[in-house]
């Protein structure tokens, strides 16, 4: 494999979108700050900001560095330089995740500690918010997918959409599954089996969809 121009590709991407990076960042920071502040309502309400910028952070680069490529007819650009189809599948992959990971590793630390500094200690909350965090990581991944997969942004648009859908019905889910809920009101981290084999899933879907990914990308004869 070429490493050195997967490098480059990748430090392109992420000088290209700088600005998203650190604007999720602060606008992350600011979510955090309501949390922390706001009580009841400032932690709902700075919830919601949080998973729209997580959400956003992964759609906008999805966008941005895939789809855009073909519509602005870069692609056969990046193509024409000495680099495989495997080499670009990483690049696209391994950038745009280690840029939503700086991100979400961030936020997800940040929500963590929220919880560790709040008067109520509400720990219990702890594999909710684990489970959450992770399921929004699994819905930029299918983002992810479909956009390298497909190029298209009509299909892109449509798994946001479907991973916004997505994390609303499993979070209802999640929050109703007896052992998790009767932990989320605690103050203590009360890891349950449902718990564990949920987070479990997330991750195997996370591999299955990437390596999916790079099977579907391999099979492809024409990029341009």
């Amino acid at each position: 494999m070429n490493a050195a121009m997967v490098k480059r590709l990748i430090v392109k991407d992420w000088y290209l979108q700088r600005v998203v990076i650190i604007g999720s960042l602060v606008a992350g920071a600011l979510s955090l700050a309501v949390i922390g502040l706001g009580g009841k309502p400032g932690f709902i309400l700075g919830l919601i900001l949080l998973v729209t910028v997580l959400i956003g952070v992964g759609a906008q680069l999805a966008v941005a560095t895939m789809v855009f490529e073909r519509k602005e007819q870069t692609l056969s650009f990046v193509m024409s330089l000495p680099i495989s189809y495997k080499e670009y599948t990483a690049s696209k992959i391994l950038g745009n995740l280690i840029i939503f990971l700086v991100v979400w590793l961030t936020l997800l630390c940040g929500s963590l500690g929220a919880i560790a500094i709040s008067p109520d200690k509400p720990f219990g909350l702890v594999p909710f918010v684990a489970i959450m965090a992770t399921e929004i990581l699994v819905s930029t991944c299918l983002i992810y997918t479909v956009a390298l997969t497909t190029e298209h942004q009509g299909w892109t648009i449509g798994a946001i959409i479907t991973g916004n859908l997505a994390l609303n019905g499993i979070g209802y889910y999640v929050a109703h599954i007896a052992s998790i809920a009767r932990g989320m009101e605690g103050h203590s981290v009360q890891w349950s089996p449902a718990a564990s084999t949920l987070l479990a899933a997330e991750f195997v879907l996370i591999v299955l969809m990437l390596g999916f990914t790079f099977l579907f990308q391999s099979r492809k004869k024409d990029f341009i």
